[in-house]
């Protein structure tokens, strides 16, 4: 594929040329090739193409532009996109103003290298590629590409005149004559021209018109700008009227080419890991003028990989490859100008010749790279203001930086992100430097070594050196000296090579209050987290936390680790980096002030908690509270995360939990019982019962140990509540038993009516239905004089259940319904849908299909949008049941299966076997007698695995209806 933009602006393909939909895309197009290759941010093009008119919605109409212009090309690879920007991807041979650039470029060097006859050809085809025409015709009205063609314009006429110089070089100074005066004609002032025409003459034996031409421009200078010709000229004049036949054979003809400096280091031999940023890299390199950064934490392998892909691309660059390690992560940083001298000198600048200035000596060297192809790799860049000084404008060269930041704000730079290297990489860079079988074969312990490094190369290179240095060592024994966290940054250092020295490098590179913050993240239990973590460690506002904690992404010593669901950033810190954050905190922090964070921070899960259980219950229901210190967040940021409490709670989970260890650890009794009750309506609607357990039980023994009788006898009914949601209710009863006593000893009546409420519910499970009724009785009394609306309402459709169960529906309904007022006054959809639940098992009982069916519509439709999985499993049951009562067998099947699948996944026994119940009679329905019966004997069997008799009877009264449904008649 060719494109054009000299002469006519065309795409040509194979099959001809290729039609452009709209004048909008050439423009877009053009725009895409004026930039070279560069990625080009949306924000530039929009600007670009709409100018002072943007249309409504500039980026997605950029987007849609793209698209169509892809679609026109044919194919979706020529215009590359990313987080900078587009890209036109293109050989220069394909692109004419590329590849007259190109020419130019190499025709000038092959004349300051003394090659006439090659610079001529070169630069005759060049400008073979004009034709006459102009760049980027009929696409003036766009700013920048009006600036664009002039540009090539002014090109154009340099090789132009660089051609003539070779023209003349290879004596044919009367071929040149008649483009000379034309040069002249189009602008009478310009003395380089006037000198060149006059050589061209005398030369050529035409001495009378060469003086004449001096004489005319002479004139012209003086009426125009009131000057004498400069003494270039006058020279000449001098050198005619002498008869000189051996003047200036090539006026103003460029020096030569100077030092070709090659400062690259040598490359590492098992750059391991790679291979795709290596080819991205590369491909850059290798294409139009690039400027490229390659961005990742201390000891990732940014310089090795870059001077890999500098090595392996030296022949794009015979001008030379300049090398600098601009020290910017730590003390000691090279500033621009000390390396613009470096520069300078390596370039052939004489000592004494190199400017003072850092604008001066930024000019010599933009100048000095204007024609020639350069490399420039600077290593280990701080910023954007260390690096701009240092790029050459030069179309020929390209520039190469690493950088603990991606130092997003230097134009048009493309940035490629290096993270620690996968499992298997790691693992085989070990094998690389060791050369040890037991590590080439990749097993447990290479691959436990390389995760004790945190597949970080540098930490991988030091254990790999251990090794090598200690042939008598095992690997067992290195992971074993690995293991404890106190000593690992001391085992991860061998001769120079030190992960502590390349962290402390970024932590030296800190401001206050960063490394504060950097210090107490290392505290942080939590393997991820977002910005308001920040706002309450340090304490700041939200916003002001929210740069300190980007300052530390961009420094690399904190990682994004993508969106959550509710649309918050989380950020996480890799293990040595913790390591190393933690040893700073025991060395710097102030005394108390650590814990003093900590605390904060723990406070503020509560708090926010807090706030989410009582979003979502309509109200403190349902839930006790202790006494342990809150740090409330700022509005609007608290706002903002419990829009969506539900989602928030989900996407906090490792935090609440770490959260509790961290209250535990710290001693604060009060808040760990706190917290860990707060969070239980995530992990019961979400089915995490092992996070429920360990959290309860951290809290449980927190305090025992602080002697806090009430949050004991919290936790003692939280577990006791998540062995009835387990269902295994012999080992529930034992939780509430202690709990009931110890709230009754300290007077929490609200406490002792909770636990009544759920010990109720073992009674009528076991069949004790008096019992359980006399229970939930003085619970309701209890609750009600505690104030507590949700558990209230949770008490009547319990004791509903019941009168369902005995086909009691015309006293089950009036309790549901006063049930469900009260959820639905609260705002409570979750609780809504456990009455809805309760009112379709009725529906079912009164064999009323459609309303049952219409009931559990409600149950899944309300249960998915709060993300309650088990809530969920229930209305997918209920439904399926619903549909076999209806006769609609396929249906049914369809709903029963979801059921038991998503209650598996959960962990719900009670769903699962109650949808093994309904499936059984559904293949009875069908005639499948022997899967019917399979699934009747299992669903029996769960039942009493897990202690419900009435049900598991079910069961049993199903398999032998079933029995004698398949049983011959008897005789006669």
């Amino acid at each position: 594929m060719k494109f054009r933009v000299i002469g006519d602006v065309a795409v040509v393909g194979d099959s001809g040329r290729v039609r452009m939909a709209s004048r909008r895309q050439e423009q877009l197009l053009a725009l895409l090739i004026c930039w070279r290759g560069r990625t080009v941010p949306a924000e530039t093009l929009t600007d670009a193409l709409w100018g002072e008119r943007p249309a409504p919605r500039p980026g997605k109409n950029l987007q849609v532009l793209v698209h169509r212009l892809r679609r026109s090309l044919g194919s979706a690879d020529r215009i590359r996109h990313d987080r900078s920007g587009y890209a036109l991807l293109a050989q220069r041979a394909e692109v004419d103003a590329w590849h007259f650039t190109d020419l130019a470029e190499r025709g000038r060097r092959a004349l300051g290298q003394g090659d006439p006859e090659m610079a001529a050809a070169l630069l005759h085809e060049a400008l073979a590629l004009w034709g006459g025409g102009t760049a980027y015709p009929g696409l003036h009205d766009v700013p920048r590409l009006a600036e664009a063609a002039a540009d090539l314009e002014q090109e154009r006429r340099r090789v132009l005149t660089d051609r003539i110089d070779a023209e003349m070089a290879l004596g044919r100074h009367a071929q040149v004559i008649p483009e000379l005066v034309a040069l002249l004609a189009e602008d009478p002032l310009a003395e380089s021209s006037a000198a060149r025409l006059m050589v061209a003459m005398h030369r050529a034996g035409r001495r009378a018109e060469a003086l004449n031409v001096y004489r005319r421009t002479r004139t012209v200078l003086a009426e125009e700008l009131g000057v004498e010709p400069g003494p270039l000229l006058r020279e000449l004049e001098g050198a005619i009227l002498r008869g000189d036949e051996d003047i200036m054979p090539v006026p103003l003809q460029p020096a030569g080419p100077g030092p070709v400096p090659a400062l690259l280091p040598a490359p590492t031999g098992d750059l391991t890991g790679r291979d795709a940023e290596l080819r991205e890299i590369t491909g850059l390199l290798l294409g139009p003028p690039v400027l490229c950064v390659v961005s990742g934490m201390a000891g990732v392998g940014k310089t090795a990989l870059a001077v890999q892909a500098a090595q392996l691309t030296r022949e794009r660059f015979p001008d030379g490859q300049l090398f600098v390690n601009l020290r910017g992560a730590g003390t000691g940083r090279v500033e621009p100008h000390e390396a613009l001298g470096r520069f300078l000198r390596a370039l052939g600048v004489a000592g004494a010749l190199v400017p003072d200035g850092l604008d001066e000596r930024a000019e010599v060297f933009r100048d000095l790279l204007s024609d020639r192809r350069v490399l420039v790799v600077l290593d280990d860049a701080a910023d954007e203001a260390q690096v701009e000084p240092l790029i050459p404008a030069g179309a020929g060269c390209a520039v190469l930086v690493t950088s603990r930041g991606r130092l997003a704000a230097l134009p048009a730079a493309n940035v490629v992100a290096l993270g620690m290297l996968g499992i298997g990489d790691a693992v085989d860079l070990l094998s690389k430097i060791t050369g040890r079988a037991e590590l080439r074969e990749g097993g447990p312990a290479a691959r436990e070594l390389a995760e004790l490094c945190d597949r970080l190369p540098l930490a991988l290179r030091i254990a790999g050196a251990r090794l090598a240095a200690r042939p008598h060592w095992t690997v067992s024994r290195l992971i074993s000296r690995l293991e404890a966290e106190h000593d690992r940054l001391d085992e991860l250092t061998h001769g120079a090579l030190s992960v502590r020295a390349g962290l402390a490098l970024g932590y030296s590179g800190l401001a206050e209050p960063g490394r504060s913050l950097y210090r107490r993240l290392g505290l942080v239990e939590s393997p991820d987290f977002t910005a308001w973590v920040a706002a309450a460690l340090l304490p700041a506002g939200s916003r002001e936390a929210e740069d300190v904690l980007e300052n530390l992404v961009e420094a690399q010593l904190v990682e994004y680790a993508g969106t959550d669901a509710i649309g918050e950033p989380r950020y996480r810190i890799h293990d040595l980096v913790r390591l190393h954050a933690r040893e700073r905190a025991v060395a710097d922090e102030a005394p108390g002030a650590a814990v003093a964070a900590l605390t904060r921070l723990t406070g503020t899960y509560l708090a926010l908690a807090e706030r989410a259980h009582r979003l979502q219950y309509g109200g403190d229901y349902t839930v006790l509270h202790g006494g342990g210190a809150r740090w409330d967040l700022e509005e609007p940021t608290a706002g903002r995360l419990l829009a969506d409490p539900a989602g928030w709670l989900r996407s906090e989970r490792l935090g609440l939990v770490a959260a509790v260890e961290q209250a535990a650890a710290l001693g604060l009794s009060e808040t760990c019982w706190d917290l860990a009750m707060s969070t239980i309506t995530l992990f019961e609607s979400q089915g995490h019962f092992d996070d429920w357990s360990h959290t309860s039980r951290t809290a449980l023994a927190t305090a025992r140990r602080m002697e806090n009788p009430r949050g004991e006898a919290a936790m003692r009914y939280s577990l006791g509540t998540l062995e009835i949601f387990r269902q295994r209710y012999a080992a529930a009863r034992p939780h509430f038993e202690a709990a009931l006593r110890i709230f009754e000893t300290v007077g929490d009546q609200h406490g002792q009516a909770l636990a009544l409420r759920n010990a109720a519910l073992l009674d009528r499970v076991e069949g004790n239905v008096e019992t359980a009724l006399a229970q939930y009785g003085r619970a309701l009394r209890m609750l009600r004089a505690a104030g507590d609306q949700h558990a209230e309402a949770h008490v009547l459709g319990s004791i509903a259940q019941i009168h369902i169960e005995n086909d009691e529906g015309e006293t089950a309904a009036p309790l549901l319904e006063q049930a469900l007022g009260v959820y639905l006054e609260l705002g409570d959809a979750r609780g809504s849908a456990q009455i809805l639940n309760r009112l379709g098992l009725l529906y079912l009982r009164q064999n009323r299909a459609t309303d049952a069916e219409t009931a559990y519509r409600q149950v899944l439709d309300a249960s998915r949008n709060a993300g309650d999985r088990i809530g969920e499993s229930y209305g997918l049951l209920g439904m399926g049941e619903a549909g076999l009562l209806a006769g609609e067998l396929d249906r049914a099947a369809d709903y029963l299966d979801a059921a038991l699948a998503l209650a598996g996944t959960i962990g719900e026994p009670f769903v699962a076997a109650r949808a093994r119940l309904a499936g059984g009679k559904l293949a009875a329905e069908r005639g499948e007698h022997q899967l019917a019966g399979s699934m009747l004997e299992r669903a029996a069997a769960e039942f009493d695995a897990i202690g419900l008799p009435l049900w598991h009877e079910r069961a049993r009264e199903a398999r032998r209806a079933l029995d004698m449904l398949s049983s011959p008649p008897a005789p006669g």
